[in-house]
Parts: C-alpha cells; sequence; structure tokens
C-alpha cells in the first residue's frame, strides 16, 4: 500500500504536481512579502480606496476571455485531433479578445460613477487598470495551452518568475508612485508570464499551427462552444462574486475605506490559501476529464482518489490557519490590523468549505454540466445579498464574514449531493 502510493506521488512529480506547488507557493510568499514591505507603510484610507478599486475592477475581469479558457482546457484535454483543437485555439483567442473591449467598457462606466459619487481617487485606479484585461486574458491563454499539453514545469517557471517581478514591482514602484505602483507591477508581471509562455509555445509553432490548421467552427460546433464558455463565465462570475459583494456590501452599507481596508486585510490570507486546492485541480482536471470520458465507474475512482487528497492536503492547511492566526496577523500586518483576528477566523473555516467547493464544481464542469454550476452560483450570489443585507447592519464586517460562510456551506452540500447523485456513490 505504501509503496504504491510513493510510487504514485513519484509519477505526478514527474508530471509536474509539486513544480505547480512550487511556483504557486512561492506565489503567495511573494504577496506576504510584499504585504509586510508594503501595506505597513501605506495610509489606510488610501489603500482602501485601491481596495475598493481592485474589487470594483475583479467584477469585470471575471468576464475576461468569456470563459473560452475554460473551452480551452476542457474541449482541448478531450482525446481528439490536432487539427480540432487548432481550431479550439484559434476560436478561443479571437472571441476572448474580442470580449474583453466589454470588460474595459465596463471598467470605465464604473469609473465615472465612482467620480461622481465623490471618490475620485478611486476612479483615477480604475481607469489606469483598464489595459489589464488585454494582458490578463493573453498570458491565461499561454497558460492554459500550456497546461492542455501537460508542459507543467514551463508554466510553474512563468508563475515564479512573474512572481518575483510582481514581488520586486511593487517595493521598488510604489517608492516611486504611491499606490498606483501596485498597477503598474501587475501590468509588468502579466507581460513577463505572458512572454515566457508564448516564447515556449512558439517552440513547437503554436500560433502558426493555429492559423494554419485551424478552422473556423461553424453552425452547432460553434453554437455548442461558444454556449459553454458564455456558461462557464456567468458561473465563474456568480461563484467567485462572494468575498467582491462583501466588500461593496460594506462600502455601499458603511461608506468607511479603513473598514475596507479591515476586511481585505483579513481576507488575504484565508483566499490566498486557495491556490492550494487551486494547484491540485489545475494538475488533475485534465486527468478528470479523462477518466470521466472513459466511464461512471472510472470517473467515480479517479473522484474518491482526489477527495482523499484533498482532505489531507487542506485539513493541514486549515489547521495551521486555526492555530496560528494571531500570530499570522501580526508578523504580517502589525498591531494596527491585530482587530481583524475574528474575521480571518470566520474566513479560515469558509477556506475549508471552499475546498469542497472547488472539487465537486470542478467536477460537474468536467461532466459539462456547467449550467448546474450556474444554478448553484446564482443561488449563492442572491443568498450572500439577502445575507449581507440582514447581517452588516448588525454585526458590521463579521456580518459580511458569516455571510460568505453559510452561502459556502449550503453550495457545498449542493455540490457533493449532485456529484453523488450523479455518479451513483454510496453514502
Amino acid at each position: 500500500m505504501i509503496k504504491q502510493l510513493l510510487e504514485k506521488v513519484r509519477q505526478y512529480a514527474k508530471e509536474g504536481l509539486f513544480h505547480i506547488f512550487g511556483s504557486k507557493v512561492l506565489s503567495q510568499v511573494g504577496g506576504l512579502i510584499s504585504s509586510m514591505v508594503v501595506i505597513r507603510f501605506l495610509e489606510k484610507a488610501a489603500y482602501g480606496h485601491y481596495v475598493n478599486a481592485v474589487n470594483l475592477y475583479s467584477y469585470p475581469a471575471m468576464f475576461v476571455g468569456m470563459g473560452m479558457t475554460n473551452v480551452i482546457m476542457q474541449y482541448c484535454s478531450e482525446k481528439v485531433s490536432d487539427e480540432r483543437k487548432a481550431s479550439i485555439y484559434r476560436h478561443g483567442l479571437l472571441v476572448g479578445h474580442g470580449a474583453n473591449f466589454l470588460v474595459v467598457a465596463a471598467m470605465l462606466v464604473m469609473a465615472v460613477w465612482k467620480y461622481q459619487t465623490g471618490k475620485p481617487e478611486t476612479a483615477l485606479f480604475l481607469i489606469l487598470m483598464c489595459g489589464l484585461p488585454f494582458v490578463d486574458y493573453m498570458n491565461a491563454f499561454a497558460q492554459t495551452a500550456l497546461r492542455v499539453k501537460l508542459k507543467n514545469h514551463v508554466f510553474s517557471n512563468a508563475n515564479t518568475i512573474s512572481t518575483v517581478v510582481l514581488l520586486l514591482g511593487n517595493i521598488i514602484l510604489t517608492k516611486f508612485f504611491d499606490i498606483e505602483g501596485l498597477i503598474y507591477s501587475r501590468y509588468l508581471s502579466y507581460f513577463v508570464a505572458m512572454t515566457i509562455c508564448i516564447s515556449a509555445l512558439q517552440k513547437e509553432r503554436f500560433f502558426g499551427r493555429m492559423i494554419t490548421e485551424g478552422k473556423r467552427l461553424v453552425g452547432e460546433d460553434r453554437k455548442e462552444i461558444n454556449n459553454y464558455a458564455f456558461v462557464c463565465a456567468i458561473t465563474n462570475f456568480a461563484s467567485t462574486v462572494l468575498v467582491l459583494l462583501d466588500v461593496t456590501c460594506l462600502d455601499l452599507i458603511l461608506g468607511d475605506p479603513t473598514i475596507l481596508a479591515d476586511y481585505h486585510v483579513a481576507a488575504v490570507i484565508p483566499s490566498a490559501c486557495a491556490f492550494v486546492p487551486s494547484c491540485l485541480m489545475v494538475f488533475f482536471y485534465p486527468k478528470l476529464v479523462a477518466a470521466i470520458s472513459e466511464g461512471k465507474k472510472e470517473g467515480r475512482a479517479f473522484i474518491a482518489q482526489l477527495v482523499k487528497i484533498y482532505a489531507v492536503v487542506n485539513g493541514f492547511v486549515y489547521v495551521c490557519l486555526a492555530l496560528f492566526a494571531p500570530l499570522i496577523i501580526w508578523i504580517i500586518y502589525g498591531e494596527k490590523y491585530m482587530n481583524v483576528i475574528p474575521l480571518f477566523q470566520i474566513l479560515s473555516v469558509n477556506y475549508l468549505f471552499y475546498c469542497v467547493r472547488n472539487l465537486m464544481g470542478n467536477t460537474i464542469a468536467a461532466i459539462k454540466k456547467v449550467k448546474v454550476n450556474l444554478t448553484f452560483a446564482v443561488i449563492s450570489g442572491v443568498l450572500n445579498i439577502c445575507l449581507n443585507i440582514l447581517l452588516i447592519p448588525v454585526l458590521g464586517s463579521v456580518g459580511a464574514a458569516f455571510a460568505t460562510l453559510i452561502v459556502t456551506i449550503v453550495i457545498a452540500v449542493m455540490d457533493c449531493a449532485y456529484v453523488m447523485h450523479h455518479f451513483k456513490i454510496e453514502t
């Protein structure tokens, strides 16, 4: 048993699992170092305006590429011809970039709104971010293509270098440009990662083949892929919107930028720890799709294997968050943020249930039941808004954290129930 387990670990290591984890760990560590060096010395109210701008940007940003990276990951991981894959890549690149102009238009509308409501700092930050959707999507497109090709080592190296650039950029550029430097460093990190990934793909003439071998998708085929992408984009928006809604509701109901800064700081580390289930899914998703395509029995067996892996790895992360919450806040953010510990602890519990959602939600996507994910995501968004309206006036920012936790638990249970029903897993 132990010998088989070790052999499996060696196999995953050769395929790049630990490279993915290593790059993501470095990314999160880099973010924490940046927080220690940068956030401590930025004025709290000004940083709150930046948090508000990033939060608002995140709404349309979830439609960057309009779900086309999901299409590429799903349809190009299946056993189809190279010509078919080239056609999907070509379609994804064109449609994805076309959708980004709509994202920028939405950002400009929000900037005008914030300016007219007396928050010109937030409006300025939003305008400065208007170029991010294009470099973000090109980077995501190239990284997804590398994942499909199982080139996890290159994917991981790009993320690692990007993290170093972001860290150094945050530290250096904020010295010269204050908070605007945080935005400029994001541009720089995306561009560096994008360049590395594109260079690796071009060694195989990826883009040349995409143009020469890729055919224009037409008819029902085009409609199916566009529908899948759109539903994925809407689902991603509705399922990721929970923390964004918290900050938005806090802004609209309480209107204090220092509270936004506190909530953001409390959410940073539990949210950052989401890289753990994310790394697992980055590595295992193509394998999950392949297993499910072989049949329900094979799919069920692979899901059971993933449940065990998720339970061990993510359970360990949660225990560390729960035990060391005060120490983590004190070391990283200092005395002035010690008041966020209750928020941190609630959001750490939320992380545990988020991991369940991550696994089961991706499983539902892998069986192409994306409308189920959309339905659950819409339910979560509506429920979150209602709970925020009820709890924030009574409990303040703690109410926002409880709203997120309750919603995550409800949707995690619904995800599990659907997957168990689909694969007829006995309880």
